[in-house]
């Protein structure tokens, strides 16, 4: 089976495929990173969400596929399979911080967001309008910011992040636009308020 025609296929299909015993091990394999190429994006996003560490989400979102492909075989079909997925992504994600919680804590920096840092400092203009927009989404209640990041940062749709939020879609919808709306708010107020750090205008006057 090739990959053109897997890609035609539901996920349980794919499933199917992969946990297929009598056939051939490269249809399996090939059909395992079908589900995984679909899947470690919005995995990933899970993952980040609750963990806020690049490193850490990497490592719950490779553990997820693990647990797939040991435990597909267990898929009962009473759920979609990317429901189930997520849910394992949750769980595993959980596991994380009750490890976490059991070690001391060390203040290391996340490497992978080392990995991310630009070469050269943000202008102060950059700087100033991220600071904005990270304290405006601040001002947002939990829920609507992970609405808010899944749907406008990391673009799920609106039902994949109701998957992810175990929200209805419609749900996450009205949640989005009411964010959408109070950081829009947020931003103009800031943007109409004086600057602190104002450079004063210079001295004109004339001297003898």
């Amino acid at each position: 089976m090739t990959t053109l025609s897997l890609d035609a296929l539901s996920d349980e299909q794919v499933l199917a495929r992969y946990i297929d015993t009598g056939a051939p091990a490269g249809d399996r394999e090939a059909a395992f990173h079908t589900l995984v190429d679909r899947y470690h994006r919005r995995v990933f996003a899970i993952c980040f969400e609750v963990l806020r560490s690049r490193s850490d989400a990497e490592d719950a979102t490779q553990e997820t596929f693990v647990k797939l492909a040991r435990g597909a075989a267990g898929f009962r079909g009473d759920a979609k399979l990317s429901t189930w997925l997520y849910r394992v992504a949750r769980n595993v994600c959980t596991d994380h911080i009750r490890h976490d919680a059991r070690r001391p804590a060390t203040p290391v920096a996340d490497p992978g967001l080392l990995d991310d840092a630009p070469s050269e400092p943000d202008s102060s203009a950059g700087t100033a309008e991220h600071l904005a927009v990270a304290t405006a989404l601040d001002t947002l209640d939990p829920l609507s910011r992970r609405a808010l990041v899944l749907v406008a940062v990391e673009g799920l749709t609106y039902a994949e992040a109701g998957e992810v939020l175990g929200l209805p879609d419609g749900t996450v919808k009205s949640r989005v636009s009411r964010a959408r709306g109070r950081l829009a708010t947020a931003l103009a107020e800031r943007s109409r308020s004086p600057r602190s750090d104002a450079t004063p205008p210079p001295d004109r006057t004339s001297h003898p």
